[in-house]
């Protein structure tokens, strides 16, 4: 017989703030977790260290187990594919100079430029789906809170349109897939090896994310011996096989499992906090462990 999972008592390890591509404060997603049931949390944003601070704070504000963390945008130089590492543990360095945060810096800041050039772009060709256009005022207001500018911020400005809804969609993939007027992505990611080196050098612990998502199977013993240190068994995009292949490999390598539901708010696909966790007898005392080192951190 399987054994229910409960989401009560449970975590979800992977969502994202309005410190970088989604909708909701730290604070609205404690608050939502709470609600529904989770025992802690992780808040992910995407390439920085700059918010982890302010995220702890609010996080001891509201009396909520929360881990401060990142995910890092990378290439496998191996498979030409890319590789989302999250990286939780780690503390940013008084001058923003620490080995990870001098690679996901310059990540940030091409991801800020192209997505300026797409608001740009689509500004001068006067684009408004929904009769008003994206001005790069405009997706410069929506992203105020962010380190970073997003596709997000754009189409938030451009539709003011949940990511779920269909119309959002087609708009979506009119304008930046398929040919569309700003489909351009950022010209260099960090080689996926070397992210894992500078997180374990600045005292992190790296876990591969969504392995099915960008299939990224086969990286799996290099980054080992780079030193990864965890995989995430769930995941919106994590079916059940490629959730037992994640325990399969765990114990093959002796990583840690985490799971998540790689919330956005309004800005993703999951619609609520805990769409995806990991129970305290799947993430055992590992998962337990990342909390009281959280509670050591500044």
């Amino acid at each position: 017989m399987v054994r229910e999972r409960l989401i009560k008592g449970s975590y979800d390890l992977h969502a994202h703030s309005a410190f970088s591509d989604g909708s909701q404060t730290v604070s609205e997603l404690i608050a939502e977790a709470r609600e529904r049931g989770l025992a802690g949390i992780a808040v992910v944003d995407h390439d920085s260290l700059r918010q982890l601070s302010s995220v702890r704070a609010e996080a001891r504000a509201a009396g909520f187990p929360v881990l401060a963390g990142v995910e890092v945008s990378c290439i496998d130089a191996t498979s030409g594919r890319k590789v989302h590492i999250l990286v939780y543990g780690l503390e940013a360095t008084p001058d923003g100079c620490g080995p990870l945060e001098r690679i996901v810096d310059e990540t940030l800041a091409l991801r800020c430029a192209n997505s300026l050039w797409q608001a740009w772009t689509l500004e001068r060709a006067g684009v408004a789906p929904c009769g008003h256009p994206a001005t790069v005022a405009s997706v410069l207001e929506v992203s105020h809170a962010s380190t970073g500018v997003y596709k997000q911020h754009i189409m938030q400005a451009l539709t003011g349109l949940c990511y779920r809804d269909a119309e959002y969609q087609r708009i979506y993939r009119r304008l930046f897939k398929g040919g569309g007027i700003v489909e351009r992505d950022i010209p260099l990611y960090p080689e996926v090896i070397e992210a894992v080196r500078a997180a374990r050098e600045q005292g992190g612990i790296p876990v591969l994310a969504h392995p099915q998502q960008m299939n990224s199977w086969d990286a799996v013993p290099a980054l080992v011996a780079a030193g990864l240190m965890g995989i995430e068994a769930f995941h919106p995009d994590n079916d059940d096989a490629a959730s037992a292949r994640c325990f399969e490999l765990a114990r093959r390598f002796g990583l840690i499992c985490t799971g998540g539901s790689d919330y956005h708010g309004r800005y993703g696909a999951p619609v609520c906090m805990g769409e995806r966790f990991i129970t305290p007898g799947e993430g055992g005392d590992a998962v337990a462990r990342l909390f009281e080192r959280e509670r050591l951190l500044a």
